[in-house]
């Protein structure tokens, strides 16, 4: 695990779970109402804390997905700790 920044990750894996079922029930609406504010501004607002929460964990665990690995260059994403190697 990376240092601790104050973040517990089962709490942030937690929320961004949440957050992010949220975002997909809100997307099923906005196909059937793509003009709805109330439900864009939601989503923009969900969004936006899926982001704030996103970087959050990363900070505290690690990419949560390959997209976040990182590298621009070449291929890292086996250079972080696999989840069983990682203490508790």
């Amino acid at each position: 695990m990376r240092e601790n920044c104050g973040y517990d990750p089962q709490d942030l894996f937690e929320r961004l779970t949440q957050i992010s079922f949220a975002m997909d029930d809100l997307r099923l609406f906005l196909d059937t109402h793509p003009g709805h504010r109330e439900a864009l501004s939601t989503y923009e607002d969900l969004r936006q804390k899926r982001r704030a929460v996103k970087k959050m964990y990363q900070e505290a665990v690690g990419p949560v997905d390959f997209y976040s690995a990182g590298g621009e260059t070449r291929w890292n994403w086996v250079q972080q700790p696999w989840p069983w190697e990682k203490e508790d």
